[in-house]
């Protein structure tokens, strides 16, 4: 029986001291890697469509997209300047692991916030989400294709009112700072 005892207890210690040990910590797996493609100062040109947001109209602008540390997330501070006026404000992009795809938040100078999914297919990206500003919700989904060694970005974009009837809200381009 002492025998029994002394192994039984050599055990518990032997546990204690497993469970003592932290956890390993998570590691940005390749999925985190494709948001890689966004980082960088751009600056973008393009067309404002009329719609539920208001006029039509030139839409000029910059991004700073930048990683977060710890490489699971990239933030996107934006400045653009169109017919709505200057609207500036901040975006977290990143891989959702259990969910098993990537989400965003966006949030800006209006009190305007965003959310929604994306998706990668080889160098397109598409998004869909909704925005609201105010009262007002809008759906908004759009399709992102990067260039070759992701230096450019061709964006399309539609917005609903009522997320069945959508409408092109905007064509643009962008270029990533060398």
């Amino acid at each position: 029986m002492k025998g029994f005892t002394a192994v039984f207890a050599g055990l518990l210690v032997c546990t204690g001291a497993l469970a003592a040990q932290p956890p390993e910590m998570p590691k940005p797996g390749p999925e985190h890697k494709k948001l890689d493609a966004f980082v960088g100062k751009w600056t973008f040109e393009g067309e404002m469509k009329p719609g539920p947001l208001g006029p039509g109209g030139k839409v000029t602008g910059t991004d700073q997209v930048q990683w977060v540390p710890g490489n699971f997330f990239i933030q996107r501070l934006f400045t653009f300047k169109g017919p709505m006026g200057t609207i500036q404000g901040l975006e977290i992009i990143g891989y959702d692991q259990q969910k098993k795809g990537y989400t965003f938040n966006a949030f800006d100078n209006f009190g305007g916030t965003g959310t929604g999914t994306m998706a990668a297919d080889g160098s397109t990206w598409s998004a869909s989400g909704i925005m609201r500003m105010g009262a007002q919700t809008i759906h908004e989904r759009c399709k992102l294709a990067f260039g070759a060694n992701a230096t450019t970005l061709t964006m399309s974009c539609e917005m609903s009112q009522d997320g069945k009837t959508f409408a092109p809200s905007f064509e643009g381009k962008g270029t990533k700072a060398k």
